[in-house]
């Protein structure tokens, strides 16, 4: 089996696997594909945890034998690393909060929060700058190759990030003051004017895992299979390494999603990158950041499954994965405004 047959074969025993525990779990346990629950303890979900971080590594290390075939994305520039600290930070002080004072942990991520208001202003750069980059795609040469194909993808991001920033403060509802309507309120979770919490549970399990598999695991696709024929036309709409740096910390807070197996094969693949990262970095300054990451995502994760049972409601450390992960996609669209036409043209 050559590398790159090992990679698809990688990628398709996780997506298989993850389709097989789905329907098993259905069958024999009644337990939907999208749900909120404490993390199971007993023997099946210990055997699947070890199922789904074989499975997650097998993905990561069939990507690893590939070359670093992309390089101007495979580093960490300082400025970007200072940052990254910063974020890291940010992560390990949420956590010690939770330890500390579970209540404060859950007031901290209330509605209407510091948190939340930094969350959709997150996805609000994250627009603005796409929108930067759209016009540069727009000002590109009609032949330059696959524009047509940026142009519409970027107009996805564009909607995607102004859609969520607006989603997340239920579209400035209580700022505004106005009432739910009847036939919408019947049928949102939280009687609230927004779409996602019509199906709260089918769009986080959604959300949280598309992002893990955009933010953790393409940067890694991008720096070793960018050859591909069809990875290559995408190539400048991939997230890098840079981006990954500061999007690691989101993978702390997956508590009441951490039986969901697409969410915790992103947190393994997750961590398993922040690992690669740091092997195959040439500075030394960024090893340390990476394996600084990695150790993170580990005691962060632990910490959050021995002292989640405190906290007020289980789903209080959503607010801080969507803070996070909303910093990483402010990182990818900055990225694709600054570097974006370059990467393009070449």
């Amino acid at each position: 089996m050559n590398r790159s047959t090992a990679v698809i074969v990688a990628a398709a025993v996780l997506l298989a696997l993850f389709a097989g525990l789905a329907i098993y779990e259905y069958a024999a346990f009644g337990w939907h594909f999208a749900r909120e629950e404490v993390p199971g303890t007993s023997a099946w979900h210990w055997l699947r945890t070890l199922l789904i971080a074989l499975a997650s590594l097998g993905l990561v290390t069939s990507l690893s034998r590939m070359p670093i075939v992309e390089r101007s994305s495979a580093q960490v520039g300082g400025r970007a690393t200072l940052l990254a600290y910063g974020i890291a930070l940010l992560a390990v002080g949420a956590t010690l909060v939770l330890v500390a004072d579970p209540r404060l942990y859950q007031r901290m991520s209330a509605e209407d929060s510091a948190i939340e208001w930094s969350t959709a202003l997150a996805l609000f750069l994250a627009c603005g700058f796409m929108v930067l980059r759209q016009r540069q795609l727009m000002r590109e040469p009609i032949g330059t190759p696959w524009r047509w194909l940026h142009v519409l993808l970027g107009l996805g991001f564009i909607s995607l990030f102004f859609l969520m920033g607006m989603e997340e403060v239920s579209w400035f509802q209580r700022q505004i003051g106005f009432a739910t309507p009847a036939s919408v309120a019947a049928e949102n979770w939280q009687g609230e004017f927004n779409l996602h919490n019509l199906q709260t549970d089918i769009t986080e399990f959604a959300l949280y895992s598309a992002t893990g598999v955009f933010l953790m695991l393409l940067p890694l696709v991008r720096e070793r299979l960018a050859t591909w024929p069809l990875v290559a036309p995408l190539l400048p709409l991939l997230p890098d390494r840079t981006v990954a740096a500061l999007s690691a910390p989101m993978l702390v807070f997956t508590y009441s999603h951490w039986d969901l197996p697409p969410v915790q094969a992103a947190f393994w693949t997750g961590l398993f990158a922040c690992i690669l990262f740091a092997r195959s970095s040439g500075a030394r300054g960024e090893r340390l950041l990476w394996s600084l990451l990695a150790a993170l995502v580990v005691i962060g994760q632990l910490v959050h499954l021995a002292f989640g049972h405190t906290m007020v409601a289980i789903f209080d450390s959503t607010e801080y994965r969507e803070f996070f992960f909303s910093i990483g996609l402010a990182a990818y669209a900055f990225r694709q405004w600054r570097t974006g036409g370059r990467l393009t043209q070449t």
